[in-house]
């Protein structure tokens, strides 16, 4: 089983828009996958959103907290994915317009991992 955040702009779960930067993102979709097949979807303000500052390790502290495993993002910036890393959350970067596209992506094995780690499957986005 796996627990998967991504961030949103709103919070229509997996029809939201998918948000850039996890740290400022308003919210996030947290969907529980088990055997590639989605089981629970949870929409949660993002309280890191509003500090000024130590968002990054404040933000993973936080998903680790909610007991997210992976989290999948458009982008992420090296202070959120060291922190992310420290937590022991694993960060992958995956491209679609809405969460669900970007879910997908990633369970379909179409991500692209930080640093040369190896995708799921074959294909890079």
């Amino acid at each position: 089983m796996e627990k998967i955040a991504v961030p949103a702009k709103g919070p229509e779960g997996l029809n939201a828009i998918a948000f850039g930067q996890p740290s400022y993102a308003p919210f996030f979709t947290i969907v529980t996958v088990e055997d590639s097949e989605i089981k629970k979807v949870e929409v949660i303000r993002n309280p890191a959103s509003g500090l000024l500052t130590y968002r990054g390790p404040s933000l993973a502290s936080w998903l680790k907290h909610m007991g997210v495993t992976v989290l999948i993002s458009i982008s992420l910036p090296e202070d959120v994915l060291r922190s992310l890393t420290s937590w022991g959350i694993r960060a992958v970067f995956a491209t679609g317009r809405t969460v669900r596209e970007i879910l997908d992506a990633y369970l379909s094995g179409t991500y692209r991992p930080p640093r040369g780690e190896k995708s799921g499957e074959e294909g890079l986005v």
